[in-house]
């Protein structure tokens, strides 16, 4: 029991897998696609309301970096820099704020205890990896993901985006943030099990 509690307190610890990081990258890239209204709230966003603030160009650049970043480190089998760990987390930050924020509006009007479970999620994991970063503990973890890990969590990623986007025709908000929650719980929980129970991947799908 000891072991248990030992290993899940580990896992309770903010580590934010590069799957994690390029599922919700790929989400957010969707999601800007079919969206106009947040293409132009991006846009909007980076020029600084339009005033081209160097402050909030700085800030659309690192959101942009960390983007960037996430999606091609899932391909790229090398440790990576802190500078580039931070640049990952803080963009991933940014967005799992703001989409709290405006689910959590939606749900204001909507009563919905779905939203209420998905604003609890992404608050807290917000709130974990800010606690992290002021820690200076940027814990982006270095393992490396296989071919396979990356095609099935992608595939099962455009399937949810399908379902809720273009079927279900949800907000953009509300549709990232249950990407969100899919890419940071999926992970959570087949590491604290893989960890608790010594589970080990055959070699032919660590390729």
């Amino acid at each position: 029991m000891n072991e248990f509690w030992n290993t899940f307190s580990q896992q309770l610890k903010p580590r934010f897998h590069e799957i994690t990081l390029y599922l919700i990258a790929l989400a957010f890239c969707w999601l800007l696609y079919f969206h106009p209204e947040l293409r132009f709230g991006y846009f909007v966003f980076f020029t600084g309301f339009e005033s081209m603030s160097p402050f909030f160009i700085a800030l659309g650049l690192i959101v942009t970096g960390g983007l960037l970043l996430s999606l091609i480190h899932v391909f790229i089998k090398r440790k990576k820099f802190a500078l580039e760990k931070a640049i990952m987390g803080w963009s991933i930050l940014g967005l799992s704020s703001v989409t709290s924020f405006f689910v959590g509006t939606e749900m204001l009007t909507s009563r919905s205890s779905i939203m209420a479970i998905l604003v609890t999620w992404n608050i807290l994991m917000s709130v974990l990896l800010l606690f992290q970063m002021g820690m200076q503990k940027y814990v982006v973890s270095d393992e490396n993901a296989s071919f396979i890990e990356v095609f099935i969590t992608t595939v099962i990623l455009f399937f949810i985006l399908y379902s809720a986007d273009l079927y279900l025709h949800l907000s953009w908000a509300t549709t990232l943030s249950i990407c969100i929650f899919y890419s940071t719980f999926i992970v959570f929980v087949t590491s604290l099990t893989i960890n608790y129970f010594g589970l080990q991947l055959p070699n032919i799908l660590k390729q």
